[in-house]
């Protein structure tokens, strides 16, 4: 039985994290090259509330139920100067962050009665605050996530470094 799996990628690869059985959706800022198995690709910049709320709309027409919800974000160049005083930078990370908690949000009436977060992400390092903040602020939310559908949806959240 095949699964329905939805990925989001923020930045980097990880084909690690793939079923080549599943139905995938992919929502990334650019082509995934390395992705040779059939799926749906949708660009967006996570930056965009009607992308994500567009997203949402083909995902259900697509899904019945959202087996497994896949965030990579990973391989994070580091520029020391820009990433620590660059405004916009900084602004976007925190926007995207906000727009997939949001976007979990959304999709949750599409989520299966036993679901499977998984989260690739790169190890923590202390140069990089904002990638850690990301990290921990929507493992948080998922755990809260998960306390709050207790009785409705078993999660499982994987985290990958």
């Amino acid at each position: 039985m095949s699964t329905n799996q939805v990925l989001i990628v923020l930045n980097g690869e990880d084909k690690t994290v793939l079923s080549e059985s599943s139905n995938k959706i992919i929502l990334a800022k650019k082509k995934q090259e390395n992705i040779t198995s059939d799926h749906t690709l949708l660009q967006t910049n996570f930056e965009s509330l009607e992308d994500l709320i567009k997203a949402n709309t083909i995902i259900k027409s697509q899904f019945s139920k959202i087996d497994e919800l896949v965030i990579v974000y990973r391989d994070i160049e580091l520029n020391m100067i820009s990433y620590q005083y660059d405004y916009n930078h900084i602004k976007q990370n925190y926007q995207e962050l906000m727009n997939i908690i949001y976007f979990i949000n959304l999709l949750v009436p599409l989520l299966k009665n036993e679901l499977s977060f998984i989260l690739s992400f790169e190890k923590d390092n202390h140069y990089k605050v904002h990638f850690n903040n990301f990290k921990m602020s929507l493992i948080k939310y998922l755990e809260t996530l998960k306390k709050d559908l207790v009785k409705s949806i078993k999660i499982n959240i994987k985290i990958l470094n």
